[in-house]
């Protein structure tokens, strides 16, 4: 029995033996295989550095004649330059606003110069320079909440459980959005505020939405008038309170004896002397509205409010890709690479072929 467990445990130790040799192999060619990787890494970087110590004056040769032939270009044609104008819709008009500003954009691409003139009054010289018109919402993600609050408390409790910010998040679209913001581009630096009065006419050209314009401008002078009116009696009513608490102060005080003044329902009916702090509380809240009257005239005085225009001059709005000087020396570059490349190549399968 001991000649047999001490056999057993010599061929445990060898098969242990014979396992860490094997995860010893394999850690040993992975090892191999990383710093491979790492070697030719290195043979490249070499190699291609050789190749352009060795021909660097045909690559310099190639980015100077790009850099010349680039700043030609670029000296003989157009700039682009953009400007940006924000608005703030008013009554849903934002989808008509989208499609107004897409017209005007095929117009441009169409290179339609005499219907830009017409519609923007400008010269058919000056809307041919008027390369595209872009629109996009302006998220405030403040305004976001605050517009997911509102709607999420117009919904009952079955809706609250399954409607989430993000998925109200990713039902809004960019007409849902109360701010926009509206670019221009063009090859004229000083068109923007040429075209700034009568574009932003056409953003509004719709008759339903002018007239709710005109409907709602004569409800809120209705509603100011009717606070007018409040206001006015309610003076009345403090000035004539104010009137008989000098006479009963004048008179001699008599106990149980008085003066009652009432406001009409509210206190007549529990027979309560009115106090002279709610004339006035009423007052500060009837002035409240008006302010708040006040301010939705200058808010909704149109279907849209410009909340900032066109600069007096535009920008270059240019990506480095359509700027020439750039663009050339690299074209110039890879074409040299790509012709030292193909050479190589030719040497390379010449050598072949001789084997």
């Amino acid at each position: 029995m001991s000649n047999e467990g001490q056999k057993s445990q010599q061929s445990e130790e060898v098969d242990l033996g014979q396992l860490f040799k094997v995860i010893g192999r394999g850690f040993d060619k992975l090892f191999k295989f990383i710093a491979s990787i790492f070697i030719g890494l290195y043979r490249l970087v070499i190699a291609l550095l050789s190749h352009f110590y060795r021909r660097k004056l045909w690559y310099g040769l190639a980015i100077v004649i790009g850099v010349v032939i680039g700043f030609v270009v670029d000296s003989k044609s157009d700039k682009l330059y953009g400007a940006n104008m924000f608005i703030e819709t008013n009554f849903k008009s934002a989808h008509q606003v989208y499609e107004n500003v897409k017209q005007l954009h095929q117009l441009a691409i169409d290179k339609d110069s005499m219907r830009l003139s017409k519609i923007l009054g400008v010269d058919p010289s000056q809307a041919s320079k008027l390369k595209g018109f872009y629109i996009k919402a302006s998220i405030d993600e403040n305004q976001v909440a605050e517009m997911y609050s509102e709607f999420y408390m117009k919904l009952d409790s079955l809706s609250r459980t399954t409607m989430t910010f993000d998925r109200y998040l990713g039902s809004l679209h960019a007409t849902d959005y109360p701010e926009h913001q509206i670019g221009v581009a063009s090859t004229n630096k000083s068109i923007f505020r040429l075209i700034e009065s009568r574009f932003t006419n056409k953003l509004i050209d719709n008759p339903y939405l002018e007239n709710l314009v005109i409907t709602n401008k004569r409800n809120l002078e209705l509603e100011e008038n009717a606070l007018k009116s409040q206001i006015q009696k309610t003076d009345s009513l403090a000035n004539e309170y104010l009137k008989i608490r000098i006479n009963e102060s004048r008179k001699d005080p008599v106990v149980g004896s008085g003066t009652n003044l009432y406001l009409a329902g509210d206190n007549e009916s529990q027979g309560l002397l009115m106090d002279e702090s709610k004339v006035i509380e009423k007052r500060l809240n009837l002035e409240e509205l008006r302010r708040e009257v006040n301010l939705r005239k200058a808010e909704e005085y149109g279907v849209v409010n410009v909340l900032g225009g066109f600069p007096e001059t535009g920008y270059d709005i240019r990506e480095w890709t359509d700027k020439m000087k750039f663009v050339f020396p690299l074209v110039l570059f890879a074409l040299t690479l790509g012709m030292f490349s193909i050479l190589g190549l030719g040497k390379f399968l010449e050598n072949e072929t001789k084997k």
